[in-house]
């Protein structure tokens, strides 16, 4: 199964653990606790082609801030449940990271079951939700779009009872074939109508919400993993929401990014007290292991990609020159001979991305 395998399912069941590693599940989702009243909604991807951001709760005095709002309105349902299952104080925010809709599709849920909730974003991202998020959902979802070609070759697959190498559906494939193509039918259904939140708040650089005494630091990073990065930190417990700066599913995302400017911002995040960190996508982490591999993987491949800009060497001469062997090495998340197609792929997105930065195109 790929990384992107595992669907999103709305049933809830609750799970009783001990206070320390309380966790709420549903198929396809899990809510952690990570400190007093902060949780983390970890996602497994939307489907085979599209992952799914992960989620923050945060539950003060009189109210809840969320991270987030993932993929579809019916992950942000399903998420709904999993918060009201630990509380019953109405979202009075949601802070979205970045522009991209793994993050912020499902928007809209939280605005119909909490008609008062505060929209927050970078002051960026705001114009770009508003501008881009209706045309690049209707486009996903339109006549020839990749995943109305995946779901014709899918629907056309159980048709013929047969699998890709022509052999007959054993049962248990084609149930999860009929499961894959339901799932598909509903994204494209919910693409095709979503209704777009344009976010109420724009942060251009710093800004603090309180939930009653629970002080909450909202900051705008700029450019990194996307054009405007929103971070959301809890000073009292060292708590930070990274957005997708951070992530691991398996590997980070580098493509559409700005090394050099990610570089610095995890430097920033380096230099904080931080005790957990949610990323974007991937397993809660307890410390900055993590990050510091991040941090000398980007770092290591600008420094490189800078080096061979300056003898003279074509960007295909760069993606063959550049040596990730030691960086790989950082994170045992990136080891095993099964991520080999994956990290090949997420180092050559991060060797173009800084080609076109240190070039100044970007």
């Amino acid at each position: 199964m790929t990384r992107y395998g595992l669907t999103i399912a709305l049933a809830l069941a609750v799970i009783q653990a001990s206070p320390v590693a309380a966790q709420t599940k549903q198929p396809g989702a899990r809510m952690e606790r990570i400190a007093d009243g902060v949780y983390a909604i970890i996602h497994d991807a939307a489907d085979e082609q599209f992952p799914n951001g992960n989620t923050g709760v945060v539950i003060g005095d009189d109210g809840v801030l969320v991270v987030d709002a993932a993929y579809l309105p019916s992950h942000a349902k399903a998420d709904i449940a999993l918060i009201r299952s630990v509380t019953d104080k109405p979202v009075r925010y949601l802070v979205v990271t970045h522009l991209h809709r793994d993050h912020n599709g499902g928007a809209s849920a939280y605005r119909d079951a909490f008609p008062g909730v505060a929209v927050v974003s970078g002051a960026q991202t705001r114009d770009f939700i508003a501008i881009n998020r209706a045309a690049t959902a209707k486009s996903a979802a339109a006549n020839g779009s990749p995943l109305r070609t995946v779901l014709a070759a899918l629907e056309a697959r159980l048709a013929a009872g047969r699998d890709s190498a022509g052999q007959a559906l054993a049962p248990p494939a084609k149930a999860d074939l009929e499961r894959r193509i339901a799932q598909r039918r509903v994204e494209l259904d919910e693409l095709s109508t979503l209704r777009v939140i344009t976010p109420d708040v724009a942060v251009k650089s710093e800004l603090d919400l309180f939930l009653g005494s629970r002080r909450i630091h909202v900051k705008n990073r700029g450019r990194a993993h996307s054009p405007d990065d929103v971070t959301v930190y809890l000073p009292l417990e060292g708590v930070l929401f990274s957005g997708d700066i951070v992530v691991q599913s398996p590997m980070p995302f580098t493509g559409a990014t700005w090394p050099m400017e990610w570089s610095a911002v995890l430097h920033d995040i380096e230099s904080e007290r931080v005790t957990a960190i949610a990323p974007g996508h991937g397993p809660v982490m307890r410390d900055l292991s993590y990050v510091r591999a991040l941090h000398a993987l980007i770092d290591g491949v600008t420094s490189q990609v800078s080096t061979f800009l300056g003898r003279g060497l074509t960007i295909d001469q760069i993606q063959q020159s550049v040596d990730v062997t030691r960086l790989r090495t950082g994170s045992p998340a990136w080891s095993g001979s099964a991520l080999d197609d994956d990290w090949k792929a997420t180092v050559r997105s991060l060797v173009e991305r800084a080609w076109h930065e240190l070039r100044g195109l970007d």
